[in-house]
């Protein structure tokens, strides 16, 4: 069976995989694209935005959930890092308005605003990235074996997903 990835997963450029390398038209084999999830892995600092905003919902007139994709699935260390770890936070826009699901920031904008508060996403970003990075008594190893079991999941995932391409 011929494993290729989702519209959803090709958009996000760490996630490119050249299939035309795997010979003959056949997709890598999962060790191929399990180096190649690891390699990039290494190479990415914090979890940063990937897309622009997108309106995915209208909620009322002239009012929007917007969605920004992000680099990485975050962890649960990260995430509290996110919600609780910042600064100078607007009243009308605090960081527990932005919902975090797998890639994915969702807030609730009308377009006059999604400017500034994506602003204010980008920056609350960098300041968790930064307090992750900080924090006392985390170890490489323990890093190391967090990016293991991240390839580990993406592997799993990509396996599950090949065997329900069909359905």
């Amino acid at each position: 069976m011929l494993w290729m990835p989702s519209s959803w997963t090709w958009m996000i450029q760490r996630n490119r995989i050249d299939f035309r390398s795997a010979g003959a038209g056949h997709a890598p084999a999962p060790a191929t694209i399990l180096a190649k999830i690891q390699g990039d892995a290494l190479t990415t600092i914090g979890i940063r935005r990937s897309s622009p905003p997108q309106a995915v919902q209208k909620i009322r007139d002239n009012f929007f959930l917007v969605q920004v994709s992000i680099s990485e699935s975050p962890t649960a260390d990260w995430r509290r890092l996110f919600y609780d770890a910042q600064q100078d936070v607007q009243p009308e826009f605090p960081p527990r308005s932005v919902e975090i699901t797998g890639t994915f920031l969702r807030f609730k904008s009308d377009p006059n605003t999604v400017e500034q508060k994506v602003g204010w996403i980008d920056r609350w970003l960098e300041r968790a990235n930064a307090k992750e990075a900080s924090m006392a008594g985390r170890s490489t190893e323990m890093q190391r074996q967090k990016k293991e079991e991240s390839a580990r999941e993406t592997q799993e995932l990509a396996e599950w997903n090949g065997r329900w391409l069909n359905l």
